[in-house]
């Protein structure tokens, strides 16, 4: 079975911009690509003008933000505030639905992700 492996919104950002490591570090992984909603989201808000992102994401699976992802995501953020640590919501959000689909997480965002490796996101 090929792992899955769920595309963060700065690495997708790098693959736009042609970023050699990034893209060597994709080609090195042997694995499905998707993204969630969320990273979607992300990226399409804030694309620049006349930027072209349809064909890249074209081909990527989109996991959604759904009533259990809701509630893993609920949990953590109640868990974290308790802990004092606070880190963006859709951060959370893309946590969340990394761990109910059992999906690995590429994120140059290890500082607020790190965080959540009690929940049981895994990552690159």
């Amino acid at each position: 079975m090929v792992a899955k492996i769920c595309l963060d919104s700065d690495v997708i950002i790098d693959v736009l911009r042609d970023n050699k490591e990034t893209i060597s570090t994709i080609k090195s992984l042997e694995a499905e690509f998707i993204t969630t909603s969320i990273n979607l989201f992300e990226i399409w808000s804030g694309r620049q003008k006349g930027e072209v992102i349809t064909e890249l994401i074209s081909w990527l699976d989109i996991l959604v933000f759904d009533k259990k992802a809701a509630l893993v995501a609920g949990d953590m953020r109640r868990k974290l505030r308790e802990k004092g640590f606070e880190i963006e919501i859709r951060d959370i959000f893309i946590a969340a639905v990394c761990i109910t689909n059992g999906v690995t997480l590429f994120t140059k965002n290890k500082k607020h992700f790190e965080r959540l490796k009690d929940f049981g996101i895994k990552l690159v």
